[in-house]
């Protein structure tokens, strides 16, 4: 069953999401397609959100009627990749198939592109995650191509992935501020 678009929003996360994070971040499931092993320690956990995602701009809390439901963030490229950025989610996996994840994504491009002077936003979803890809398809991105023997996952597993992206309609790109 879908989700109304207006019970997904995106906010920056606090310490009170602690407890949804750690929902989504030890679940093997949830992380098997991400380049980070699950975590085991909830001590980890709030160092990660203190000190990685809470001073972080563009790591949003992915929200389902104001809790924090999964993960997402748009990194942008420096030096001669400034004109871009790369996106990546997660989403617990109890709001999986009912349209969250792809709510979550066409909110983060519009923030992204008004908010970060960038003209594409990409994202590399690996080979077997068909799931993922297609919330990126649905959300206005295009396959680009594959990249064969690209990512290693958690350090072990050579993968190869896909390459999809969208863009900012008529954006010229400043240059990022020195």
């Amino acid at each position: 069953m879908s989700i109304d678009e207006s019970r997904v929003t995106l906010r920056g996360f606090n310490t009170d999401d602690l407890a949804g994070f750690l929902g989504w971040a030890t679940d093997d499931e949830v992380t098997k397609w991400l380049m980070w092993d699950s975590y085991t320690s909830e001590q980890d956990a709030l160092n990660y959100l203190q000190h990685v995602a809470i001073p972080h701009p563009w790591i949003k809390a992915i929200c389902v009627d104001g809790k924090a439901a999964g993960s997402i963030q748009v990194e942008r490229g420096t030096g001669y990749n400034a004109c871009r950025g790369v996106m990546g989610y997660c989403l617990a996996r109890n709001y999986w198939g009912r349209g969250v994840a792809t709510i979550a994504v066409k909110k983060m491009l519009t923030l992204a592109f008004q908010g970060m002077d960038i003209a594409r936003v990409e994202a590399l979803v690996i080979q077997d995650n068909i799931a993922s890809r297609r919330v990126l398809e649905k959300a206005g991105f295009k396959l680009e191509g594959a990249m064969l023997k690209y990512l290693l996952i958690k350090g072990k597993k050579l993968t190869d992935c896909f390459l999809l992206a969208t863009y900012a309609p008529d954006h010229a790109v400043n240059p990022p501020p020195s």
